[in-house]
């Protein structure tokens, strides 16, 4: 199910809720994609288990990528979501592990690694 978003893909598999990327996420694009990312866990915080940011079209995770997933990770954690990284490039893992956020926001490979999710009731 395609998920509407003023500036961003998304879309539920299982009960995770993926969101794409862009390539780059730096101080233009950062608010729309604040905006995006609340929009979505608002709207889907009740039949998706997780937030999955998609980096996979990333080389490399700036500091202004960080600060909006960990930003997200706590908006997502407020309706009940875990926040999900799935990053294909190896700088960009290597940033979350040399940053330390490897060790709150789970990092994979590719949306096939990611943890199987259920929906709850209700959902």
């Amino acid at each position: 199910m395609q998920v509407p978003t003023h500036t961003m893909p998304a879309h539920v598999l299982s009960a995770h809720c993926v969101v794409a990327f862009p390539d780059v996420v730096d101080i233009e694009n950062a608010p729309g994609i604040r905006s995006a990312l609340r929009t979505i866990i608002q709207d889907h915080g009740g039949s998706c288990r997780a937030l999955v940011a998609d980096l996979s079209a990333s080389r490399f995770a700036t500091a202004t990528a960080l600060s909006v997933l960990v930003e997200a990770r706590q908006l997502a954690a407020d309706e009940g979501m875990a926040l999900y990284v799935v990053a294909s490039a190896p700088l960009t893992r290597k940033v979350f592990t040399l940053t330390g956020l490897r060790e709150v926001i789970p990092v994979f490979r590719t949306l096939e690694e990611l943890p199987r999710a259920e929906r709850g009731p209700g959902s």
